[in-house]
């Protein structure tokens, strides 16, 4: 690119674009999918607290309302409840604009200069892909990013209601509390993430009798294991199964994939454990946040490919975070091939579906990146500048009240 060329690019304001970008979107996906009634995902969200108040089982099939089951907690249906009762496509824009805008101010809070920029243009694919399927996705990542900022705000009660809500939608988010072991709060978090989710998960009791949120709670539990079970090995359609599918579908390992998962637990809080002395640098618990991110996808039996929005954003913040280098620059431009191009309508459709679904590729180079990011927690190479509204953070909470 010419210099004059360059220099264009590095002066204009790119950040109302990108986020037109993200608004426009919503409305390009959301209002055809409403109008047409195409989107399966959604009619299960938006059934889900009608069945509950009609006294249905929510995890039995419903072949007159959408394919598939619904698999998410009992008190997701009534979070949904708002949108649930508008009419359809306004429910459906209104769930897209809140999972893709919330993750883009969530990036913007995390990374307030240009490299929220870019973090926001290596997402947008992947953001997108999630959105055709009105995926709760980005609306996890952004409450874990969320959730992260809270913690460096020191407001661990704020970060404890965006784990909580998180973990309500899907369970998985509940690995977010790890965040709080580098913080002095953390027997305030873990009260109140207690009391959070005690408090999220009993919004049932508002809709229906005890009687019936028990049976609904005990058939939540009964689907799980089932569903794992039965969709984790040699996954269809849309699943990649995370290391624990790629375990056996590249080297033929059929070990339980919980015990990969918890595997997978233990490496990632290790670092964490070890290097106590390296909680006061917020460039480690920036690199700790992109670690958690991946590891929600990578070590996670039912993620799908829309679920690798997730993953992407703790990729493209490492990147946008770090010094650019050889390696930092290889993996990002190896991640948005294969995951983000690799898999969406840019290449032919015998080498997305034969080659890159079929063998489970997106989960590959999340699995390298994750590993060079513990390796990096664990000192491996020389720290990189944190970014300066976290690092600010950081000395206005050393300067504030002694821990409590």
């Amino acid at each position: 690119m010419p210099l004059r060329a360059w220099e264009w690019v590095r002066r204009v304001n790119w950040r109302p674009w990108l986020l037109g970008a993200y608004a426009l979107s919503v409305l390009v996906v959301a209002i055809p999918k409403g109008l047409h009634h195409s989107d399966n995902n959604f009619l299960i969200f938006d059934a889900s607290f009608r069945n509950l108040r009609a006294g249905r089982d929510l995890y039995a099939p419903h072949p007159d309302q959408y394919i598939d089951l619904f698999k998410y907690s009992p008190a997701f249906a009534v979070l949904f409840a708002p949108i649930s009762v508008l009419p359809e496509t306004l429910g459906i824009v209104l769930w897209d604009a809140l999972n893709t805008m919330l993750l883009a101010v969530a990036i913007v809070r995390l990374l307030p200069d240009r490299r929220g920029d870019v973090v926001l243009t290596l997402t947008f694919l992947e953001m997108f892909g999630s959105m055709q399927h009105s995926q709760s996705n980005s609306l996890l990542a952004a409450l874990v990013i969320l959730a992260f900022l809270a913690l460096e705000a020191e407001r661990p009660i704020r970060a404890a209601i965006a784990l909580a809500i998180g973990t309500a939608v899907k369970i998985f988010p509940i690995a977010g509390a790890a965040m709080a072991l580098a913080h002095r709060r953390r027997l305030r978090f873990a009260l109140a993430l207690g009391i959070g989710l005690a408090v999220v998960l009993a919004l049932p009791f508002l809709a229906v009798t005890p009687h019936e949120v028990q049976a609904q709670y005990a058939s939540w539990i009964t689907l799980l294991p089932r569903d794992a079970v039965s969709d984790t090995i040699a996954g269809r359609g849309m699943h990649t199964g995370g290391v624990p599918e790629l375990a056996h579908l590249w080297f033929g390992v059929r070990s339980s994939p919980f015990i990969i998962e918890v595997g997978g637990a233990v490496l990632l809080v290790l670092p964490l454990c070890a290097r106590w002395k390296q909680w006061a640098d917020p460039d480690f618990r920036l690199r700790f946040l992109c670690s958690l991110l991946v590891f929600l996808v990578i070590f996670n039996h039912r993620s799908e490919s829309p679920s690798f929005v997730i993953a992407m954003v703790g990729i493209a913040i490492w990147y946008a975070a770090s010094v650019p280098d050889a390696l930092t620059i290889s993996m990002m431009a190896a991640t948005f091939i294969i995951v983000s191009l690799g898999a969406s309508s840019a290449v032919p459709n015998a080498v997305r579906v034969g080659v890159v679904m079929h063998y489970r590729l997106k989960t590959l180079p999340c699995v390298i990146a994750w590993l060079v990011m513990q390796a990096e927690l664990w000192g491996w190479r020389v720290p990189r500048p944190s970014p300066p509204a976290l690092a600010a953070r950081w000395r206005a909470r050393r300067a504030s009240e002694p821990a409590s």
